[in-house]
């Protein structure tokens, strides 16, 4: 139970930092590991947002900064 409530926590800091503006993803790492996490904690929160929708790409471009989606929204709401 301590570990899924730690995953969400972690969770809502991604969300709510894309929120605010779009960011790369080394800044948005750099930004939530300072806040709370490890870089392994937050590269396994990262993988799971973007590969169920909640985070996506604003372009094609390798260095494309992340955005949230509106299914990312919803879930923060929830959070």
């Amino acid at each position: 139970m301590r570990r899924l409530r730690e995953r969400l926590h972690l969770a809502k800091i991604v969300l709510k930092e894309l929120r605010k503006a779009p960011l790369g993803r080394s800044e948005l790492e750099r930004r939530t590991v300072k806040k709370w996490g490890t870089h392994s904690t937050f590269e396994g929160i990262f993988r799971y947002l973007v590969q169920n929708g909640y985070l996506e790409k604003s372009g094609r471009e390798h260095r494309a900064p992340y955005v949230i989606t509106e299914k990312g929204v919803k879930l923060l709401e929830g959070l």
